[in-house]
């Protein structure tokens, strides 16, 4: 259960799914580079394709999470947020931005890549674009977290709704269903739940 009467948890279970997106491209990257040879770069890139993709869907579904999540405690009165490990953090814009926007620039080395090893093109989901763009929105208005100890800290951007409580406990129930399959990019389909737009 991930909630009592006066807290919710403030990570539901992503935190075993997430990976950190710029530094496993390193590592990938520096094993398509340690070859010479482009067929063998080719060969290796191939390889790892699938694995990069799935990657980048988990990065933007994890982002797409934590906004569902937030909307689901703010949904709550002055409730108490448990184990936020920002908490009481010194907050830094430039290095709580600097993940996600190499996240949003990806997208582009990414469709290079594919078409450069591949020849296929890899299309760039806007919606992808958009979910990471309103997570960096929600990282600074929040100050990464660094001030919120209840859901009356928590602030949403202005592009998001709390919706009526049989689509907060659908939100509720998926969250806990991506959580057990690792899938977080499923929840891409309930986007529509919080968003105006």
């Amino acid at each position: 259960m991930t909630q009592t009467q006066h807290s919710i948890l403030f990570d539901p279970g992503f935190a075993q799914h997430t990976t950190i997106l710029s530094l496993n491209t390193e590592y990938i990257y520096a094993a398509i580079n340690q070859f010479k040879n482009f067929g063998q770069k080719k060969m290796k890139f191939k390889m790892l394709y699938p694995q990069i993709v799935k990657m980048v869907d988990n990065n933007t579904g994890f982002c797409l999470g934590c906004l569902m999540w937030a909307v689901y405690i703010k949904s709550h009165k002055n409730v108490e947020i448990e184990g936020n490990p920002c908490f009481g953090d010194t907050y830094d814009e430039t290095e709580t931005v600097e993940e996600i926007d190499y996240s949003i620039e990806y997208f582009n080395q990414l469709k290079k890549d594919a078409k450069y090893y591949l020849g296929t093109d890899y299309e760039i989901n806007p919606k992808y674009i958009e979910v990471l763009k309103l997570y960096k929105k929600f990282l600074v208005l929040n100050k990464n977290f660094t001030q919120t100890k209840t859901s009356e800290d928590l602030l949403l951007p202005e592009e998001i709704k709390i919706p009526n409580k049989e689509d907060l406990d659908k939100i509720y129930n998926k969250i806990h269903e991506v959580i057990k399959t690792g899938n977080l990019i499923d929840l891409l389909e309930d986007f529509n739940l919080i968003h105006k737009g």
